[in-house]
C-alpha cells in the first residue's frame, strides 16, 4: 500500500504537467492551503519584481506612494535630485511605520519619537540620541530596496541581488515599443479586497472563455489568441468582431482616438498581459489599464486597478466625459470578475482534491499553473 507521504511532489502534480488537451488544473489545496501559500511567498514573491505604480503618480519632489505586500511595506518617493527611490516603510529606531497611502512631504517624521528623514531616505535628526555611544546619524539611512522602471512603470525587488527588470521582462518592452508607455498618465486607481486566492484573479484575467457568461450583459463574448513571449510574461490578444476597442462598453458612443503610431493588428487589438506572477498590463489602441494583484493570505487578495491615458488626451476638452466611459467599463466588469473568483474559491474549499480539465481557451491558465509549479517545486526550494 502506498502512503501519501511516499508520493513525490512531482507525482502529486503529474496531471497538471501534461499537454493542455490532456492536463488537469491545480488541485484545490493549492488555492487554500496556508503551507502552499507560504511556499509561494518564499519561492515566488520573495524573488520576483513587484509593480508599485507609475512615475507620473509622483511627479514633484517629495511626492510618494506606499506599496504594501507580505514582503514588507515600501515608501516610493521622489527626492530633491528628481530620482525616485524605494525604502522600507520602517523607522531605523524601533521599526515604526512611517507613512500611509499617498501624499507629498519634504521630510519624513517618525510618529513615535520624531526621528526626521530627508526625501532621499537619509536621517537628518534623531532627538535624544546624544548620549548613545557609537550612534551615528549618517549610518541610519532608511533601508533601500531595488527600484527599476520601464516606460514609466516602477518595479521593486526585495532581493539585494537578482535578475534585472530587463531580464525579467524579456521581449515585452520590445513588443510594446510603439505604445509610448512613458507618455501615459495614471488618472485613477481603485482598490478592492477580494476573498479569494491570488491565482484565481490572474487566471480569470488570462482567458476569454468566461466572458460570454460572467460578462454576458456587460462586455459580451470576446475572441482571443495567444501571443508567444520570451521572459517572465504571458500575453493574450483580444478582439471583438466589428469593434476596434474593448476599452468601453458596447453601448458607449465615447472613445479616444487610436494612438497614431500603432501599426497593423495593434490598431484593432487589446493585449492582456501577465507580468509573472500576477501583474496585468492591458494595452489597447486607445487606452491602457493595469491590475495589480497582491496576495494577503491564501484566501484574501488586494486588487488595484489603474487607468492610464496618453498625456495628449488630458488636453482634450471633453476628457472628463470621454474618460468616464472607460471607468464605467472597468466599474462594471471588475466586480463581476471579483464575484466569480470569490465563488470559485468557495467551491474549491468544498473539495480540496478537486482537479478539473482545461478548455482550449485556457492555455495561459495552464501555462501559469506550470510556472507556479516550476518555482515552488524547483530543486533547493
Amino acid at each position: 500500500m502506498i502512503k501519501a507521504t511516499d508520493i513525490s511532489a512531482e507525482q502529486k502534480y503529474a496531471n497538471v504537467r501534461k499537454p493542455l488537451s490532456e492536463a488537469s488544473t491545480l488541485p484545490g489545496w493549492c488555492y487554500s492551503d496556508s503551507r502552499f501559500f507560504e511556499r509561494e511567498q518564499s519561492t515566488i514573491f520573495n524573488q520576483c519584481w513587484h509593480f508599485v505604480g507609475r512615475a507620473d503618480e509622483i511627479k514633484s519632489v517629495g511626492d510618494y506612494l506606499i506599496y504594501d505586500s507580505p514582503q514588507g511595506s515600501l515608501i516610493v518617493m521622489r527626492s530633491d535630485s528628481g530620482v525616485i527611490n524605494a525604502f522600507r516603510n520602517a523607522c531605523r529606531h524601533r521599526g515604526t511605520r512611517l507613512l500611509n497611502e499617498t501624499g507629498s512631504t519634504q521630510r519624513i517624521v517618525c510618529p513615535y519619537h520624531s526621528w526626521v528623514y530627508g526625501n532621499d531616505g537619509s536621517l537628518l535628526r534623531a532627538p535624544g540620541m546624544i548620549e548613545t555611544k557609537g550612534f551615528k546619524v549618517e549610518s541610519c539611512h532608511l533601508t533601500a530596496v531595488r527600484l527599476e522602471s520601464w516606460a514609466g512603470f516602477l518595479f521593486a525587488s526585495y532581493l539585494d541581488n537578482g535578475p534585472s527588470l530587463s531580464a525579467w521582462l524579456g521581449d515585452m518592452p520590445e513588443y510594446f515599443r510603439r505604445y509610448s508607455g512613458a507618455e501615459f498618465e495614471c488618472v485613477r486607481r481603485k482598490k478592492f479586497t477580494v476573498r479569494c486566492n491570488w491565482k484565481f484573479l490572474i487566471e480569470n484575467a488570462l482567458e476569454t472563455y468566461h466572458t460570454g457568461t460572467v460578462h454576458r450583459a456587460s462586455l459580451g463574448k470576446q475572441l482571443s489568441e495567444i501571443i508567444p513571449t520570451t521572459g517572465n510574461w504571458l500575453c493574450l490578444r483580444v478582439f471583438v468582431d466589428g469593434k476596434d476597442s474593448v476599452s468601453v462598453l458596447s453601448s458607449s458612443d465615447d472613445s479616444f482616438p487610436i494612438y497614431p503610431n500603432l501599426e497593423g493588428e495593434e490598431r484593432t487589438s487589446t493585449y492582456f498581459t501577465n507580468i509573472l506572477p500576477c501583474t496585468q498590463f492591458v494595452f489597447a489602441p486607445d487606452a491602457m489599464w493595469w491590475l495589480a494583484i497582491n496576495p494577503v493570505s491564501a484566501g484574501e487578495t488586494t486588487l488595484e486597478v489603474g487607468s492610464c491615458f496618453p498625456t495628449q488626451n488630458r488636453m482634450i476638452e471633453a476628457f472628463d466625459r470621454i474618460s468616464k466611459a472607460y471607468f464605467d467599463r472597468l466599474d462594471m466588469a471588475t466586480p463581476e470578475d471579483n464575484a466569480i473568483c470569490e465563488a470559485q474559491h468557495l467551491g474549491n474549499l468544498s473539495d480540496l482534491g478537486h482537479q478539473g480539465r482545461f478548455s482550449a481557451e485556457e492555455a495561459l491558465v495552464h501555462k501559469l499553473a506550470n510556472w507556479v509549479l516550476d518555482q515552488t517545486l524547483r530543486s533547493g526550494a
